[in-house]
């Protein structure tokens, strides 16, 4: 749940946006594999949903436009560090 807290709040502040959205799509992922008979359709599922739309924000660098994201890119942890933008 702590990992869950940390993903949701680095996506509301537009911090460490690709790590945040390729570990909440992974989760999310995670989540539908792990019911074992999908009420969906098993392509279409909303798990499926979440996860493409969470990859389509980090790569569409929602951070930088609604976020903290251009004030965290030029932390010096950060530019020392480019993975954690």
């Amino acid at each position: 749940m702590i990992g869950l807290l940390g993903i949701g709040v680095a996506l509301l502040l537009g911090i460490g946006m690709r790590i945040a959205a390729v570990t909440g799509a992974i989760m999310v992922v995670l989540m539908w594999s792990a019911s074992l008979r999908p009420q969906d359709d098993i392509f279409m599922d909303n798990h499926i949903v979440y996860a493409l739309v969470l990859l389509g924000i980090a790569l569409g660098g929602a951070g930088n436009t609604l976020g903290l994201g251009k004030c965290w890119m030029g932390t010096p942890p950060v530019r020392r560090f480019a993975w954690l933008s």
